[in-house]
């Protein structure tokens, strides 16, 4: 229950456009200060320091996994082993061995997986996707920027930062954040046919993962790069996509499209703010709620999720060997 549930995951099931079909009615945390911030602000919650605990006593439908990646693979089985709909943050495993595990039990099972994957609702991206997809063009070049300070300490008071232990994280800005990029990319330019990264400690020496990376995906479509780095002096984000026939350019607060010499200027909301984060998260419950209410279930997501976990783990290969990874 640390910050990405209390700033984003909470708020957005109590949104007016979500909270008359579901509502997030308990909690866990093992860190009981954590647990007593939570009942300050959202009283309604009932609080359990156990995932046991909290099945013995409530009768969900659904769970919404919040915790770091290090312990999704064991959350992800106690909601399947209760028969319960399952939303879970990114990235949906801490690495390739525990996707190839859980990917089978999740792809036969009955109920709604739903990978955090809450970019591909933004204005923006939604923008380059369709700019991508445009068909007449040809292939495509993208190139994601994303400058941050530090590794976001979540709750500072109440948590150890577990975005720079490995064992939680699975590693640096590349897991952290990196992975937005790859599904993103996946998305936009189609299967990724080679993988180049490298990753480094140019700002942050006391983090005991990577706090800058560079990627660069060949796919089907095109090819896409992607700069990431905690080691920057502002937040801050950029992102252009060019082919032989238009452009998009956003330069954080505002995108430019050009088309047959002719510029448009397109209002989106910038993409490092996080107060934007919440109606992303409204859009991505609605369509799951969407998903259950319909009882058809949709295994896109699920194959999305284990594809970008395939493709980070490729990334951190190709980091460490200096080679570049096909497929």
């Amino acid at each position: 229950m640390g910050k990405i549930a209390q700033e984003a995951h909470i708020p957005a099931f109590l949104d007016r456009q979500v909270f008359r079909d579901a509502k997030i009615i308990a909690a866990v945390d093992e860190n009981g200060r954590m647990l007593n911030l939570v009942r300050s602000k959202y009283p309604e919650i009932r609080c359990y320091s156990s995932v046991d605990e909290m099945f013995e006593r409530e009768d969900l439908d659904f769970i919404d996994i919040c915790t770091p990646p290090g312990t999704h693979a064991h959350m992800i089985e106690e909601g399947l082993k209760r028969g319960v709909h399952i939303i879970c943050e990114k990235p949906f495993v801490l690495g390739a061995f525990d996707a190839e595990r859980l990917y089978p039990s999740i792809a036969g099972y009955q109920k709604v997986f739903m990978p955090v994957h809450q970019y591909k609702y933004s204005p923006l991206w939604k923008a380059f996707k369709e700019e991508a997809s445009r068909g007449t063009s040809g292939k495509n070049f993208i190139q994601f920027n994303v400058f941050r300070t530090e590794a976001d300490r979540g709750i500072a008071s109440l948590n150890k930062g577990w975005r720079t232990d490995p064992e939680l994280s699975g590693g640096g800005i590349l897991s952290d954040t990196g992975v937005h990029y790859l599904y993103l990319s996946l998305w936009m330019l189609g299967e990724v046919r080679s993988i180049t990264a490298r990753a480094f400690s140019i700002s942050h020496t006391e983090y005991s993962v990577e706090d800058t990376a560079l990627v660069v995906l060949e796919s089907e479509y095109g090819v896409a790069q992607i700069s990431l780095t905690w080691g920057a002096d502002r937040r801050h984000n950029s992102a252009c996509l060019v082919n032989s026939r238009s452009s998009l350019v956003y330069n954080g607060s505002e995108l430019i499209r050009n088309f047959l010499s002719q510029s448009e200027r397109i209002p989106v909301p910038d993409a490092s703010d996080k107060k934007n984060y919440i109606s992303l998260y409204v859009s991505l419950v609605r369509d799951f709620l969407g998903q259950v209410n319909s009882g058809l279930k949709d295994n896109c997501r699920l194959d999305e999720a284990y594809k970008s976990i395939k493709l980070l783990d490729s990334c951190y290969r190709a980091a460490v060997t200096n080679r570049t990874i096909t497929f």
